[in-house]
């Protein structure tokens, strides 16, 4: 648990280039409660299976929602352009059904647009931004087959119902593609509209009258042993109020792994106006944990996340729940506060998505394995006076109505949304709704 001392900023006092800098985090979402006692009921829906005629198949990257309640999300597959991929958006009705629409369909191979999207986010006005893991122009990129090396696009809603997508970036536009290739996670929206994400790299996409400008922000090393500060960042990246960035790579390290057990960083500008990356926790001791994942929530004093691996909850380790906080001087203390894998798994194996928390502290996330089918869970967690966390499984999945959930999100209500990789119906997966049942329900 964050000690009381600690609460309410993350300040880190890390002296880079004689600079001294903090952050305070933004305001925590509201999810529904872990409810006191044994039995956590909830109530569980399918709202729209994958995979019919010219529908998307294999959801991910979690969805975003509008003022309006409608959701939107992206498929690595599927649709009515050979199989490219989708984004879509599911509108609530009346009834309590919901209905699907293909906002667009990507295309495979078409160097004018990007395939297998990766995941979006939503700004003030509605227009949507996104990455794919192949696709674009870039001209630097250079594979056996052409399918490009991934891009950066936007879909603007018109006054018609249609929507506009532009790519913004082809990545490999740079000589020896050193602005990035195939980008494995969504991008930030930050202040004045601008983008952030990782690609091998961290970038900014900055709007302005004449199109988007492209700065390089920093280079990640390569994959292999002799990578201390990190490799392949493995989530969004994550805003504080300060305009530092925060983020995880699932190898490099120090670990005893050849590739390393990854790292949390943060990227800090410095007065020059050049990034440097500070490590902010290296995985790997044995109790530890292994591939941090999913993205970092910054909540009450502490920034928290979780790990695919690692942990004394199963052998080899099948993941923990983390939490990051300042200790004295410029020291960053971790806790591991959960250890998944317990009760042969049942309990959950394998997290990842991050996590997500209510006003009243409580956290929600999933896992992809584990469960009493094997297919995944969503669960949540409640913090107690003597430090420790009480754990429920929310919701087990059984393949008929999905496998390996990989993210959560709310609405206003509380009510949890996600999807789930395969599965359902149709097995193309599943978009879900998850409700807390009210006291006479």
């Amino acid at each position: 648990m964050t000690k009381a001392g600690l609460r309410g900023c993350f300040g880190i006092a890390l002296i880079i280039a004689a600079i001294a800098w903090a952050f305070c985090a933004p305001a925590g979402a509201q999810v529904p409660r872990v409810p006191d006692g044994p039995a956590v009921q909830v109530q569980f829906q399918i709202i729209h299976a994958f995979g019919g005629p010219g529908d998307g198949i294999g959801p991910g990257g979690g969805m975003v929602m509008d003022s309006k309640g409608n959701l939107y999300g992206v498929t690595g597959a599927g649709g009515a352009q050979g199989g490219g991929g989708t984004v879509y958006e599911l509108s609530p009705g009346a009834n309590g059904q919901w209905t699907e629409t293909i906002l667009h369909s990507f295309p495979i191979k078409a160097p004018s647009d990007g395939f297998e999207p990766i995941g979006m986010v939503i700004d003030g006005a509605g227009n949507l931004y996104g990455t794919t893991l192949f696709g674009g122009d870039g001209q630097y990129c250079f594979k056996w087959d052409y399918n490009g090396c991934g891009t950066v696009f936007e879909l603007s809603p018109g006054a018609n119902g249609e929507w506009t997508e532009s790519i913004l970036w082809n990545f490999c536009s740079l000589s020896d593609c050193a602005d990035g290739t195939d980008p494995l996670v969504a991008p930030t929206l930050g202040p004045g509209g601008s983008l952030y994400g990782v690609a091998g790299t961290a970038f900014q996409l900055t709007p302005g009258s004449g199109g988007w400008t492209f700065t390089l922000l920093y280079t990640f090393c390569g994959i292999g042993p002799d990578c201390p500060t990190g490799s392949q960042p493995s989530s969004s990246l994550t805003l504080d109020a300060g305009g530092n960035l925060y983020g995880e790579t699932s190898t490099g390290g120090d670990c005893s792994d050849n590739l390393g057990c990854g790292v949390v960083y943060v990227l800090h500008q410095q007065t020059n106006g050049q990034w440097k990356e500070v490590v902010l926790h290296d995985f790997g001791s044995m109790e530890d944990g292994d591939g941090p994942t999913g993205g970092l929530t910054f909540h009450d004093g502490g920034l928290y996340g979780v790990t695919e691996g690692g942990g004394d909850g199963c052998l080899p380790g099948c993941g923990t729940a983390f939490e990051l906080t300042r200790g004295s001087g410029n020291n960053i203390n971790e806790q591991i506060f959960w250890n998944f894998g317990g009760d042969g798994g049942a309990q959950g194996v394998s997290p990842g998505g991050g996590v997500v928390f209510n006003n009243q502290g409580d956290m929600f996330g999933v896992t992809g394995l584990g469960g009493e089918g094997g297919y995944g869970i969503v669960y949540g967690m409640k913090p107690e006076q003597n430090g420790k966390w009480a754990y429920a499984v929310l919701h087990t999945f059984d393949g008929s109505d999905g496998v390996e959930p990989e993210t959560v999100t709310i609405d206003s209500k509380g009510d949890l949304f996600g999807t789930t990789g395969g599965g359902g119906a149709i097995g193309g997966g599943v978009a879900f709704e998850l409700s807390p049942v009210k006291q006479g329900r």
